[in-house]
């Protein structure tokens, strides 16, 4: 609702709303814990062992004694003159300058002898390469290349790759996946080395064509010498022939060896069901469907019910996900241990047809019964038992006990949740839902020390329960300190009520005081609200706000106000991170009337929109692109008329940076930023990420405060500063340095503002 005063509330911060952080998230996803801090090592390596002069076992000493004994000894020239030829050779022999083949004297090295040696070659010195299996009707020839193949210095190479009439897209997804491309950056030192590449991108280049329904296709491949010394291209070409369609796939229900209910039964019978599987079951052992009384006896029978469609192109992921989902379907009628254990395919090569042939074994009709729960007694059974979303009696369905696995685990109280079917039917045929919970640390207690050119030195303090009553509520005190700002805030949120998981109730309250250079403040808040969540990326909230102080903007007197508000916003976000994202988008909006007393009562609507943007640019981490947009306005009341809670300020850490904080807008009589009822404000970040732990970030700020209440001043005058950050990506997300400067000084204005804090800033 205001500006510092919501600092320590989700979405709120003493550098004004950040819509950004009102979004719900289950907490930063991070590495398992690496240590924080500094540390330095040292170590010391001995180059050899050292003897003193002339003592016994000296290396000096024994060789000198030797060659000494050695050569008083008076030996034949003709024995010297041998030993100085065989120790020669024996070092030109080591250098590698020469070959001995046994039993050969008289062998040439030739080209052709190096050509075989390549057909010997599959594989890069790391490791093998996977071949696919490619009929040997089917395989890609490769041109011998000319030259000699011998290796002299660092070998480079380009990939062309072609496909005449080539279906939409072919090239592109070949030239992802080859290994000419992916292991292009690694060292090559060898032309023997490198035709293994070629051949095994060729034999991709096969498979390729197959999984997109070229069952004729071919590849084929050849290195020739590319303009300079040391350098080759490598061309494939692709041939995909005609493209095969789909025809209808027939499902073997197999229930020859049924799969027992109790592993610990007969622990081989599922092991004899797949062996007999594998063979494809003769008809004595073939059923239609397994029958059960008074219900649909087969959920799927065929390949065409779980998708898919005769004619449509024979593309191998197609065929495998129909597969998939036939299981699937099966699985949410009441067969949880439904697999396939067999399948065959194979090609018509007159109809241009791929036949699939599968056997899906559905294992024991199970209907589900009531929760189980183990592992965990903190948590009010009552609680859990509102999230279940399955009825008693009812067919197993996979996908409910997935969604309900989800739910609990977005309660934040458990490390792991597993949901499985038991073994004991009650005595109306159910079979209980066995859930094992490992719950997390219920009570944490957190402090950190901060600094920022905005407040100087501070400290906050904070202590959370997470499962106050036993019914996953959370109750928080936080307590964050500078010099100029002082609060304590106290939260609870209780969850599901309405005896509805899509709702909790807000309640929170907080003492603040402040002093800036613009106004002088001492207030109290209490509100109280709820949430719902709309489904997992959207969220909407309603809350009844009181306000109360007394403020002194340092032009009229030292004045006491009060603030009725309904404010009501929705949130959304599908970033992959709460406190480090790299791709997604993160929204917010707020609405809000509100009216009270101060000087005079007045009455206002208020509106404030937040737009964040991330795009990983060479996926992961390494290079993200962020982007963040704010506006707001507020009508029917001036700016001097309201509170200095309810009016807009521009500049700081969570702002435009490289300006002082609430620097930015119109003056007051004294001049000093006053606030205004219009502001506009965008933000862009370039982030680099080269290790575990570090990063950096180029960033540009815009913005600016307006005192009409038209949003078409938005955009005018802004102020811009830039700067750059460094980066400590610790456990618990990243530690953020920022130094910024003004790109639009004004007269007054410092040249450096520094910002220090946890997570990004938006």
């Amino acid at each position: 609702m205001g500006t510092v005063k919501d600092f320590g509330r989700p979405g709120l911060s003493p550098r004004g709303l950040a819509g950004s952080n009102f979004l719900g998230s289950s907490g930063p996803k991070t590495a398992p814990p690496r240590g924080l801090g500094w540390a330095g090592s040292a170590s010391k390596g001995f180059l050899g062992l050292g003897y003193p002069p002339n003592s016994p076992g000296a290396p000096g000493g024994f060789f000198g004694d030797f060659l000494g004994d050695f050569l008083a000894r008076k030996v034949p020239p003709v024995f010297l003159v041998g030993f100085l030829v065989s120790f020669l050779a024996l070092v030109f022999l080591a250098s590698g300058c020469g070959t001995i083949i046994p039993d050969l004297p008289n062998v040439i090295v030739t080209n052709q002898r190096l050509e075989e040696a390549d057909r010997l070659l599959q594989s890069d010195p790391e490791g093998p390469i996977p071949s696919p299996n490619i009929p040997a009707g089917l395989r890609g020839q490769v041109e011998p290349a000319s030259g000699d193949g011998t290796a002299e210095g660092k070998i480079t190479y380009s990939v062309k790759v072609t496909a005449p009439d080539q279906p939409p897209g072919l090239v592109e997804a070949y030239e992802k996946v080859c290994n000419l491309n992916v292991m292009k950056d690694r060292p090559l030192n060898s032309r023997l080395t490198l035709m293994g590449r070629l051949r095994s991108s060729i034999e991709q280049g096969q498979a390729l064509l197959g999984s997109w329904g070229y069952y004729e296709g071919r590849a084929e491949g050849k290195l020739e010498d590319g303009p300079t010394k040391g350098s080759y291209v490598a061309s494939i070409e692709l041939f995909p022939g005609p493209l095969y369609s789909l025809a209808p796939g027939q499902v073997i229900i197999s229930n020859s060896v049924p799969l027992t209910v109790d592993p610990n039964a007969d622990p081989k019978g599922e092991d004899i069901a797949r062996e007999l599987a594998q063979n494809m079951l003769p008809a004595e052992d073939r059923v239609f469907c397994p029958t059960q009384p008074g219900r649909n006896p087969c959920p799927a029978d065929n390949l065409e019910m779980a998708g898919l469609k005769p004619g449509a192109p024979a593309k191998a992921d197609d065929v495998l996900a129909v597969v998939a989902n036939l299981v699937d379907i099966w699985k949410d009628h009441g067969y949880p241990a439904a697999e396939v254990t067999a399948s065959k395919y194979s090609i018509d090569t007159a109809q241009k047809t791929l036949h699939s042939e599968i056997v899906l074994t559905p294992g024991a009709y199970v209907k589900m019964g009531q929760m189980v729960i183990t592992g965990d007694d903190s948590v009010e059974r009552r609680y859990l038992q509102n999230l279940v979303n399955w009825k008693e009696g009812q067919d197993w369905n996979q996908d409910l006990v997935e969604l309900f696995r989800e739910a609990v685990m977005q309660t934040g109280l458990f490390k792991s949740v597993e949901v499985s079917r038991g073994y004991d039917e009650d005595q109306n045929g159910n079979t209980p839902v066995t859930v094992a919970l490992e719950p997390a640390p219920r009570r944490t207690v957190s402090g950190s020390l901060n600094y920022d050119t905005d407040w100087g030195p501070g400290i906050s303090v904070s202590w959370e329960n997470r499962n106050f009553s036993g019914w996953g509520d959370r109750f928080k005190i936080e307590m964050p300190i500078w010099e100029d700002l002082a609060q304590l805030g106290v939260t609870y949120q209780r969850p599901y009520v309405f005896n509805n998981p899509r709702y909790s109730l807000l309640a929170e309250t907080y003492l603040l005081r402040e002093k800036s250079d613009n106004y002088s403040l001492l207030s109290g808040s209490v509100s109280v609200g709820v949430e719902r969540i709309i489904n997992s990326r959207l969220r909407a909230r309603l809350q009844t706000s009181v306000e109360f102080g007394d403020l002194d903007d340092y032009v009229t007197e030292r004045t006491r106000y009060r603030i009725l508000g309904l404010p009501f916003s929705l949130y959304w976000n599908n970033s992959d991170n709460f406190l480090n994202p790299t791709k997604g988008i993160r929204a917010s909006f707020l609405l809000s009337p509100y009216v009270g007393h101060y000087f005079k009562n007045f009455k206002l609507l208020k509106a404030r929109a937040d737009f964040n943007f991330y795009q990983s640019i060479l996926g992961g981490d390494k290079v993200v692109a962020a982007l963040r947009l704010a506006a707001g306005t507020i009508t029917g009341s001036s700016p001097e008329s309201l509170p200095s809670s309810l009016r807009f300020f521009g500049g700081g850490g969570q702002s435009v940076r490289g300006y002082e904080y609430q620097s930015i807008g119109p003056k007051n009589a004294r001049g000093r930023p006053a606030g205004g009822s219009t502001m506009a404000e965008v933000s862009t970040e370039l982030r680099f990420r080269w290790s575990e732990t570090m990063g950096a970030v180029a960033f540009v700020d815009g913005g600016m405060v307006y005192n009409p209440e038209d949003v078409t001043a938005i955009g005018r005058d802004f102020l811009w500063g830039g700067g750059l950050g460094f980066r400590y990506y610790s456990p618990i997300g990243p530690f953020r340095l920022d130094l910024a400067t003004p790109l639009t000084p004004r007269e007054d204005d410092s040249k450096l503002q520094i910002y220090l804090s946890l997570g990004q800033s938006f």
